[in-house]
């Protein structure tokens, strides 16, 4: 048994009701969903009809994760305000900046160029079914490897929860994201985001009323921080735990390279207009930022009334602290935001995985004739495969979950540079793509498990990241670039399409102020 029953006592009732009626919902939602999907476009990408209060309730919802209410109020507890100055302002930039630098022309190509995936556009942008493979297929292996993250944090609740084994846990969560991502894929996934986000913000806010309560007011808190724990209010906080070189780090890390984040990519080509994905931008942002305070504080607060957890303990402060103050219920709901958080994330993921294997491989590899009806349900098929494979790595746990997160992500985040400089740099070839990412890859892994002294004190994708653009340039200058064709459509020709969405944009502005 997990050696947090011994500080969370089980109290199955309340939290089998209450999870069972959420499951419900969610089931629900994804029949309606289902009604919806007709086709691969309905089920990768919603059609590109999603508004901004499912856009924006989406993004903030997928990127939250169990670590976020589980991993990161741990950090603060330990470490007190210098772990959130790392990390509110990562989340706070980690859609704005994706936004600015590739949001408005991810979605101009996406409705004129028919893009549903990531690979999508990379193939298209480099002329190459080459690069299409390489990033299908390591997407594939971080993709799984996150799902199975959120999984092994669902076993973990339940098994605190209830007292049961915490493969139950695994399995029943893992069938549920999968029925209602195979009813009603990017539909279902974020129609199910805007109620699991809106129960993640109402977690973050009681937790943290209820953890000013418990401390006795902000006053005591401070006071009791300054007399016990003064490193709890001073950077790099206790015991030096966040010198400049990983501060640095952690906020690019979670900002910037989220650009390389295919389910952030995913979401671009979801968005139904320009203003649309501004909207949903602004509103995901000020979810984020709002609740990843508000979550984060509490488990400084909590340091103050709840002392001397060490190790794994630290991982269920924000469950202690629910259970302690409130009526069984009403904490077993707001334990339910935390499972959200898991499931909303694994929901996204499942559907950008299934695409790589539907739409990347299988459709524009193997069958580019492949029928509709085909795609949809091959598409649900391997929805199936790959949630019963995230089941298998949260059962298995190969790592923690939040080192498992860190590692998958920064394998993503690699991907940034071909991105990045395809987008902004007509000199950019698909040779200097292919050879500075899986270059790139190679370096990322072995640093990361075998020589983290090469990354001076920085995070390993920060120095690997840097490579793979000095290496892309290099190889890029030596070698023959895209046809004149691709160049106009990925520049010249989405220029003038951004000018006529701005023009389009204030002409309807004017309209609608000449009717007022």
């Amino acid at each position: 048994m997990n050696e947090a029953t011994t500080m969370v006592q089980p109290d199955p009732g309340p939290f089998y009701f209450t999870l069972g009626i959420f499951f419900l919902i969610m089931l629900g939602i994804g029949w309606y969903a289902q009604s919806k999907t007709k086709s691969l476009s309905d089920f990768l990408v919603m059609g590109g009809k999603a508004g901004a209060l499912v856009g924006g309730f989406a993004y903030f919802a997928s990127q939250y994760s169990m670590s976020t209410f589980m991993g990161v109020p741990a950090i603060t507890y330990g470490t007190g305000f210098a772990g959130m100055s790392i990390s509110v302002p990562g989340l706070a930039f980690s859609m704005i900046i994706p936004a600015l630098f590739v949001g408005r022309k991810l979605m101009i190509m996406g409705r004129r160029y028919g893009f549903m995936t990531m690979t999508d556009y990379l193939s298209d942008r480099y002329e190459s079914n080459a690069i299409r493979g390489v990033h299908a297929i390591m997407m594939l292996i971080f993709v799984i490897a996150m799902m199975g993250a959120q999984t092994v944090g669902a076993g973990v609740i339940y098994n605190v929860f209830t007292g049961g084994p915490e493969w139950v846990g695994v399995v029943i969560m893992g069938i549920v994201v999968t029925i209602y991502c195979i009813a009603g894929g990017m539909r279902g996934a974020m129609l199910t985001d805007v109620l699991q986000g809106a129960l993640m913000v109402a977690t973050a806010i009681v937790t943290f009323v209820v953890t000013i309560k418990m401390g006795g007011g902000m006053e005591a808190i401070t006071s009791k921080l300054a007399a016990t724990q003064p490193t709890h209010l001073t950077h790099p906080g206790t015991k030096d735990n966040f010198p400049w070189a990983t501060y640095v780090s952690m906020i690019v890390m979670w900002s910037f390279f989220t650009i390389g984040q295919p389910t952030l990519f995913t979401k671009f080509f979801t968005m139904n207009s320009y203003r649309t994905m501004y909207k949903a931008v602004i509103l995901g942002t000020m979810g984020m930022l709002f609740s990843a305070t508000l979550i984060e504080w509490s488990g400084v607060n909590a340091s103050t009334f709840i002392p001397g957890l060490t190790g794994k303990q630290t991982d269920f402060i924000v469950p202690m602290v629910l259970q302690q103050s409130l009526p069984p219920f009403v904490a077993a709901i707001l334990i339910t935001g935390i499972v959200s958080a898991g499931m909303s994330t694994i929901s996204a993921l499942l559907v950008v995985a299934t695409g790589g294997v539907t739409r990347d491989l299988y459709q524009n590899l193997f069958n580019p004739r492949a029928s509709a009806t085909h795609l949809l349900s091959l598409s649900r098929w391997m929805t199936v495969v790959l949630g019963a494979l995230a089941v298998v790595i949260g059962i298995e746990k190969p790592a923690g979950i939040f080192a498992l997160i860190r590692f998958a992500f920064g394998g993503l985040g690699i991907w940034v540079a071909p991105v990045i400089l395809g987008m902004y740099w007509k000199r950019a070839t698909r040779t200097g793509a292919i050879a500075a990412v899986i270059l790139g890859e190679v370096s990322y892994i072995v640093m990361v498990i075998w020589y983290k002294e090469w990354a001076f004190g920085f995070d390993p994708l920060i120095i690997c990241w840097l490579c793979t653009m000095v290496i892309m340039v290099g190889v890029s200058l030596c070698t023959r670039g895209a046809s004149q064709s691709t160049l106009d459509r990925h520049f010249d020709s989405l220029l003038r399409a951004e000018r006529g969405s701005t023009g389009a944009t204030a002409s309807a502005e004017r309209a609608v102020g000449a009717r007022t």
